[in-house]
């Protein structure tokens, strides 16, 4: 089993996230960003981190996080949109 902290020392599970959501510019629901952070970062999350994250980023005004279903659907804002195109 992966130690976490190694993980997070390398990349923080916001910032993750964050560019998780940046390369899908439709949306990602939770599941598939749980799929991607294992995947991509091989890092699982518990659900409380997970939402803590979320809220974090929203809070920040850089993701919406909207209930579809049984799960939630996160999108990057428009604000963040237009402030992560004109940084690149």
């Amino acid at each position: 089993m992966k130690d976490h902290l190694d993980v997070w020392k390398k990349i923080p599970l916001h910032r993750a996230v964050l560019e998780i959501v940046l390369s899908k510019p439709e949306g990602i629901t939770e599941s598939k960003l749980v799929e991607s952070l294992k995947k991509e970062y091989d890092v699982e999350p518990s659900r409380s981190e997970l939402y803590q994250v979320l809220v974090k980023l929203e809070l920040q005004g850089l993701i919406s996080v909207e209930p579809v279903g049984k799960e939630f659907l996160i999108k990057l804002t428009t604000h963040a949109r237009q402030q992560f195109s004109t940084s690149s």
